[in-house]
């Protein structure tokens, strides 16, 4: 009796509609942990892995994964059955897999425990781990389909693989997902988009694989939007290139720790892991190569005319060689200048690798060091539309006017998904505040904002093993750092302190007012020294409840959802109208950014 014929008993303890989905579970694990896949094994695990995310996710939220295991009866519950039974069947029956695909599988002895082989342990790709292993256990005892839920059915081995007929075999498989996505509304539709780039967004943001960061990257590239309708390019492509920028940001810092005589005489690949290849791209990013470091050292003598902007000193616009550029000076400090001029290096190869718009960033052309001052200029390409005549400017020298509320709820979500994209990328930002946002273009107060994040001079990869530099001590930035980022660092700088910033830019945002304004009744910044004592107390002035409160009007100026999310950001914390939206059994619990992209989105004027 084939397995999903032996689904069909036990009705009383699940409904047929969970049966059938179990069964296509199991088929998955099966597919996904059979050994001897190839040299594609990470692509190929990642394309099948993605689906069974898909299909996982449709099921939380077609009711199969509550309690009662009961389909949601506004679906068509005779289509649910029949696609699930052809899922399941391309899934589970091995001689239809070989004489439509050529794919042969064959059975593996049991004689030893799945977990203790180290060849099936390792086989999940980078999104196994986003559904555990004791979900899916649990998913396929509460069906039936194994009797105990600490261990899988069985074991398989794939005989002989070809790439492009596996890929068309996930393309299949795809196909009947989609059908089964295209029977929610469209309001859970919409939810479930958007639980699956949460999903993604988790994985690449704490993977530290690089085979498989390249893996999930050429993965989202081969989905394209006619075959997979409910995620548009727009959500997808940027996913993609955050997972290549973090593969490469750990490329760089890989090349950095080489000794000199490996890593300075040529430009060194971004590799998948120590000692192989990296896998060709299809896009701008194949020329990404971890570039020799003397590359990226400029001439500070050929910056020319530089003009800072209105109260930031150190960023302005200049020319180089004739071009247009924006220029960011950095102190270098003596105690810790060889470490970080280390990181500045890798900073600037970082931020000079191609990116997708969505991360809202300036190419960054090098770095140039002062022969006269213990300073280093990052010099970034500005578009070749601006001229002088029409230089960028600081958000924060644009608080004035009155841009309807479309403008500026548009511009939070602009830059929120900018910032998120660089944390999913791996690296932390340091020095939010609304004089590193430029806007591009006129400014006009009633036309789309365009931001660029800038101030990326003491940026630095997110690892706890990474120094933390002290930004400054000027009181007028120190107002948008979380209390535990000011003054000398006691402990290592998180992005929770990167979100509080962002959360006081979505203050002067909403309320179109600078932080120093707002906090007035708290602290005078204008004053010049101000106790840090002082400046402690912003963090609580602005999460008070009530009318002397910080965010006191702006929930009537932008809404209820604009104001819980900044509210969400300077807290840290996800609160529970927004956690109880993703609903129960979710795959990941989201990030904060995850979930304030999320809500900003849904805001409409």
């Amino acid at each position: 009796m084939d397995p999903l014929s032996a689904a069909g008993f036990g009705l009383g303890a699940a409904s047929l509609a969970f049966q059938l989905f179990a069964g296509c579970i199991k088929g998955f694990v099966l597919l996904s942990t059979a050994r001897n896949l190839g040299k594609d094994s990470s692509t190929l695990l990642c394309m099948l892995n993605l689906q069974e995310i898909k299909l996982t996710e449709w099921a939380r939220r077609a009711g199969l994964l509550s309690g009662s295991h009961e389909l949601d009866r506004r679906l068509n519950a005779v289509v649910v059955h029949a696609v699930l039974r052809e899922l399941g069947t391309l899934l589970l029956d091995t001689e239809k897999l070989k004489s439509r695909y050529k794919l042969a599988l064959n059975a593996v002895s049991l004689s030893t425990p799945m977990t203790s082989d180290p060849e099936v342990a390792s086989a999940g790709g980078i999104l196994s781990a986003a559904i555990s292993d004791e979900a899916r256990r649990e998913i396929m005892f509460q069906a039936g389909l194994i009797h105990d839920s600490n261990g899988f059915a069985g074991r398989l081995r794939w005989a002989a693989v070809d790439k492009s007929r596996f890929e068309d075999y996930v393309s299949q498989i795809r196909l009947f997902v989609q059908e089964l996505w295209a029977l929610l509304d469209p309001l859970r539709q919409d939810e479930l988009a958007s639980g699956i780039q949460m999903v993604l967004s988790h994985v690449i943001g704490t993977s530290r694989q690089l085979e498989g960061l390249h893996a999930l990257k050429e993965t989202l590239q081969q989905s394209p939007t006619s075959l997979d309708p409910f995620l548009s390019s727009s959500d997808v492509s940027p996913l993609a290139s955050a997972a290549e920028i973090k593969a490469f940001g750990m490329s760089v810092v890989t090349a950095s720790a080489l000794p000199s005589s490996e890593s300075s005489s040529n430009d060194l690949p971004v590799t998948s892991q120590p000692g192989s290849s990296s896998r060709p791209s299809q896009d701008h990013s194949a020329s990404f190569t971890v570039r020799d470091k003397t590359a990226i050292h400029l001439d500070c003598l050929r910056i020319q005319d530089f003009v800072a902007f209105q109260g930031s000193p150190d960023m302005g616009t200049a020319s180089y060689d004739g071009e247009y550029v924006l220029i960011e000076w950095k102190d270098l400090p003596v105690h810790s200048r060889h470490k970080i001029m280390a990181r500045v290096q890798d900073l600037a190869i970082l931020l000079g690798a191609p990116k997708h718009p969505s991360f809202r960033s300036l190419k960054c052309k090098g770095i140039a060091r002062d022969s006269t001052t213990p300073r280093i200029a990052f010099v970034f390409e500005l578009p070749c539309s601006l001229s002088s005549l029409q230089p960028p400017r600081p958000l924060r020298t644009l608080l004035r006017g009155c841009p309807s509320v479309t403008v500026r709820l548009q511009l939070a979500l602009k830059i929120t998904q900018s910032v998120r994209y660089f944390h999913m990328a791996g690296w932390l930002h340091k020095s939010l505040q609304s004089s590193n946002i430029l806007i591009l273009g006129s400014g006009d107060e009633h036309r789309v904002l365009e931001p660029v994040l800038t101030g990326f001079a003491f940026s630095r990869l997110n690892s706890a093993s990474e120094i933390s530099e002290q930004s400054s001590s000027n009181p007028q930035l120190d107002i948008y750092r979380h209390p535990e980022a000011m003054g000398e660092p006691q402990e290592s700088f998180t992005d929770t302190k990167d979100i509080y910033a962002l959360g006081t830019i979505l203050l002067e945002i909403g309320e179109w007012r600078s932080l120093s304004r707002l906090v007035e009744k708290i602290v005078n910044v204008g004053k010049g020294d101000v106790a840090l004592s002082q400046l402690a107390k912003i963090r609580p002035f602005l999460l008070e409840d009530g009318v002397k409160g910080g965010l006191a009007t702006l929930r009537f100026r932008m809404g209820d959802i604009y104001a819980s999310v900044t509210k969400m950001m300077l807290c840290g914390e996800i609160p529970q109208p927004f956690a109880a939206a993703q609903g129960s059994g979710q795959i990941v619990f989201p990030n904060i950014l995850d979930v304030a992209v999320r809500e900003l989105s849904r805001c409409t004027v």
